[in-house]
């Protein structure tokens, strides 16, 4: 009897056991945004600047090879935007229907040029996108702006980088690692030097001589 009760109990914790490891693989949830490409290879692909199209690069481009994002507010692109562009705001560029629609333009061998407000605005949804995968991204480097109700773009100059942001990167991820070697290496020869006392030795008094 104590076998067979002792056999029911194992039996039990063996089946409990496995409803913990089948309850566990059904409630873990994968991580809904993976960044694909790291941040060194991202600033790489900056410094290169082919992800840069200018305004009469743009109208030498075949209209069906593209698709135009402005990644202005609702009310920026309601107000005036560039003729075909599709609007998809900053604040929305991870939401299921935007993803979808890039994962689409992809399929679709289709470039996708975002623009904003500036460059940098749309700079920013670049870098976001380009990190999570997405390779076929450009920005149109123009600054829309209105004058007496009427939308004009103006062409912007994005200058090259004075210096190389991804090999700066990693030279002060390697140069962090020689000084914390360094430290560590002043602070064991600190340990190690012993502290030398000197002792002064008195001299000793010759007895004067008396009668």
């Amino acid at each position: 009897m104590k076998e067979l009760e002792k056999t029911k109990r194992i039996s039990i914790s063996a089946v409990l056991f496995l409803l913990i490891i089948i309850i566990g693989f059904l409630t873990y949830k994968k991580p809904k945004y993976i960044f694909k490409n790291s941040a060194e290879t991202t600033l790489k692909e900056i410094v290169k600047k082919d992800y840069i199209v200018s305004a009469n690069q743009l109208n030498s481009l075949n209209s069906s090879d593209y698709v135009l994002v402005d990644v202005r507010s609702v009310y920026d692109y309601d107000k005036g935007h560039i003729k075909d562009a599709v609007n998809i705001p900053l604040a929305q560029i991870l939401t299921d229907d935007s993803s979808a629609f890039i994962d689409n333009m992809m399929n679709e061998n289709k470039t996708v040029i975002l623009y904003g407000e500036d460059p940098d605005e749309a700079s920013s949804a670049w870098i976001l996108l380009y990190q999570l995968g997405y390779e076929n991204i450009k920005i149109l480097s123009v600054k829309p702006r209105f004058e007496d109700n009427k939308l004009y773009v103006d062409n912007v100059t994005i200058e090259k980088p004075a210096m190389n942001f991804a090999e700066v990167m990693k030279k002060a991820t390697s140069s962090s690692g020689i000084a914390k070697k360094t430290k560590l290496a002043k602070a064991d020869k600190s340990k190690a030097a012993k502290k030398v006392i000197i002792v002064k030795k008195k001299k000793k008094r010759v007895p004067e001589g008396g009668c």
